[in-house]
């Protein structure tokens, strides 16, 4: 979790050291400065130095191509992988020491630099654990993290460590000051003999600041995210109620009682990235016949900013959704089910007959975001003690809930579904929908050692009991009966 808040400006109290520079007669003098954007500057620089100093310690396999042309890993003759370190330089050194050989790090806050050990190791071990995870189900594995690039977004990290550094201050009731404290070395005092120094970073947020462990300053962004750490959620009142969640295209979530959710369109805002992006393509394409580097074109930046601009906002809207709807369904709900859906398998790009028609339906799953929607399901279910159950989608949009006659002539077309035996119509969704719920219902019936659902007054029965462990037994359970026309609603993005 975390808050995203607008940098106005920034203030400098005192003269910061920021090392040695070497002059044009090449004598090498010290530097200090007052200046905000010279220091955040510095701040950004030592951040992603020091970063790319702990990533050099990492090692990649050496590979060469066979006789078939496959690459391979090269092993030595005890049969053990060779390893080569990731840059051509390995700086494994302390905090300390770095700050002894290197004079821009002299002044830099130690929580700063200790940020960049924690952001690199689990951004690391996070994309390791992720290619083990590809591999076993069939994807291509990925590549791993390298080195930042000065051509990245300008950015540090400050930990708040419990009020040590990083203390936020409200001083208005959308504004803020996060203060940042460090010092001189003691050998290179400021002109005016201060050693300390702090910069100010005036915010403009749109909500309170929540408790944080860390702050992120973008400085090319002009923003400052505050860390949080995740909390409970409030408000919500046991209810018995139990549902089941089926994940589409047409509607992005129909649940069991009959509701549809729709993410807010933004094909628009598609049409207008991917006008920037031919226009990126043409930059690039002109700049070649030119014989230039087309990084460096005026043009291409600006389109390439434009559309991650738009991508930006698309992603936001789409966030907000996500959590509305995820806050939604944990809070009036005790018992959630959903399809344990494989999105990655399923958007698997298509060749031949039928690979345009493919694209799209990939294009329009990846734009609906179903894995957020479920992971933010998953965790808010977890903290607000929610059961959530995931089945195996298979045969849930051919099969009738009502006589559970499964075959693949019921599902007339996307949105309408008629049974060849007990003649129930209605829409296909609702249908998956209270499949997906039964299913879920069945499989936390023979899990579980008949402990009662959250909000049940049950005392347990034998397991495996569905009459008797239904989490939907209990105060606020459902009316029964069954509606052949679902009604519709939508959640205000």
């Amino acid at each position: 979790m975390s808050q995203r808040t607008r940098l106005v400006r920034a203030k400098v109290a005192g003269s910061i050291y920021l090392g040695e520079r070497t002059q044009a007669d090449g004598s090498v003098v010290p530097s200090w400065s007052s200046t905000p954007e010279e220091v955040l500057t510095w701040l950004c620089d030592g951040f992603r130095f020091r970063f790319n100093q702990r990533r050099s310690t990492r090692s990649r396999y050496l590979t060469c191509e066979d006789r078939d042309g496959n690459r391979v890993i090269v092993e030595d003759p005890d049969h053990n992988p060779v390893l080569l370190p990731l840059g051509r330089r390995v700086d494994d050194l302390s905090d300390k020491q770095a700050r002894q050989r290197h004079s821009h790090l002299a002044a830099m806050p130690s929580r700063v630099l200790q940020a960049t050990e924690r952001i690199e190791r689990t951004d690391w071990f996070a994309a390791a654990k992720r290619r083990r995870t590809n591999v076993a189900r069939g994807r291509r594995p990925g590549a791993m993290p390298g080195f930042r690039s000065k051509r990245d977004d300008a950015r540090f990290v400050c930990w708040h460590n419990g009020g040590e550094n990083a203390i936020y201050r409200r001083c208005g009731r959308r504004s803020g000051i996060v203060t940042i404290s460090g010092q001189n070395p003691r050998n290179h005092k400021a002109p005016d003999g201060t050693i300390r120094w702090q910069i100010h970073l005036h915010v403009h947020l749109s909500q309170p600041i929540r408790p944080y462990t860390s702050i992120r300053v973008n400085l090319t962004r002009r923003e400052v995210v505050f860390v949080n750490t995740p909390l409970p959620i409030t408000g919500r009142v046991r209810s018995g109620e139990a549902i089941g969640l089926d994940r589409g295209v047409v509607h992005t979530v129909a649940d069991s009682n009959g509701c549809f959710y729709d993410a807010p369109d933004t094909r628009i805002i598609s049409s207008k990235i991917a006008w920037h992006q031919r226009r990126m393509a043409k930059s690039r394409l002109v700049a070649e016949r030119r014989d230039r580097d087309y990084r460096g074109s005026k043009r291409y930046q600006a389109h390439k900013a434009g559309a991650a601009r738009l991508a930006r906002r698309q992603a936001r809207i789409r966030e907000d959704f996500a959590h509305k709807l995820s806050n939604a369904l944990v809070k009036e709900h005790d018992f959630i089910g959903i399809e344990d859906l494989r999105l990655s398998s399923m958007t698997k790009r298509a060749r031949g007959r039928g690979a345009a028609a493919k694209s799209t339906l990939n294009r329009l799953l990846q734009n609906a975001a179903l894995t957020r929607i479920a992971s933010l399901v998953d965790y808010k279910a977890s903290l607000a003690g929610v059961h959530l159950v995931k089945v195996d989608p298979a045969y849930t949009s051919q099969r009738c809930h009502r006589c559970q006659h499964t075959v693949k002539e019921n599902r007339e077309s996307q949105a309408v579904f008629s049974c060849r035996r007990c003649a129930w119509t209605g829409n296909a969704d609702y249908n998956a929908a209270v499949n997906i719920l039964e299913a879920a219902l069945e499989r936390w019936a023979r899990t579980s050692a008949a402990p009662p659902a959250a909000g049940s007054d049950a005392d347990g029965g034998p397991a495996g009991s569905k009459g008797e462990t239904d989490p939907r037994k209990g105060p606020g359970a459902p009316p029964g009966g069954t509606c052949d026309e679902p009604r519709t609603t939508r959640v205000a993005a």
